[in-house]
């Protein structure tokens, strides 16, 4: 059961010291990922649908390596975070760094879309931070450079963020061809996520 694992026991204490507590839909959410499982998440803006995907994917690493979860880097890629909107991009990794920071966790978060810039692309390319906040397009491109595979194998989860500003659009129709170039590369368990508003 998930709230007994070690992950859960991690992330639980980490809220509480922010004086929070998950809501029903971030803890289904973790369980789901534990189980190796789908879904949507579909919530109202401000309400941790964010949380509820990045720190399952914390709970699920932490679960894997509870031995050694704080020292262990250099994973590989294991959250891929596709968001149509380039602006937040950055918030949402200032988020998850200092989530990660304050568990003491070695993860890295990286950032790709049309601003970045080539060092730091080749630096993804040499070595994957444990999680990539792309645009649909910078995906697309990442799945026409050689050798992609190998940076791919070690995802344990995508998530599909802003679900309903990409269906029906071509920018949406893109992120479900990537997803189905993804899915037989993943050597583990792959979760996949829309979240919506």
């Amino acid at each position: 059961m998930l709230l007994n694992s070690n992950g859960y026991i991690v992330i639980d204490a980490w809220l509480k010291t922010k004086k929070m507590s998950p809501f029903a839909f971030q803890q289904q959410t973790w369980q789901r990922i534990a189980n190796g499982e789908s879904g949507l998440v579909n919530a109202p803006t401000g309400c941790g649908k964010t949380y509820s995907v990045f720190l399952g994917a914390l709970i699920d690493f932490i679960n894997r390596h509870s031995e050694d979860y704080i020292s262990r880097s250099k994973n590989g890629l294991q959250l891929l975070w596709i968001t149509p909107l380039r602006a937040l991009a950055k918030d949402i990794g200032r988020a998850m760094e200092e989530v990660i920071s304050e568990l003491g966790m070695s993860w890295k978060v990286g950032i790709r879309n049309g601003d970045t810039d080539t060092s730091e692309r080749q630096k993804q390319k040499r070595q994957m931070p444990e999680v990539l906040i792309i645009t649909p397009e910078s995906l697309h491109l990442l799945l026409a450079q050689k050798g992609y595979k190998e940076n791919l194998q070690s995802l344990r989860i995508i998530a599909v963020d802003e679900w309903h500003e990409l269906l029906g659009s071509k920018r949406g129709v893109q992120v479900e061809l990537a997803i189905s170039r993804i899915v037989p590369i993943a050597t583990g368990n792959l979760s996949i996520f829309g979240i919506s508003a």
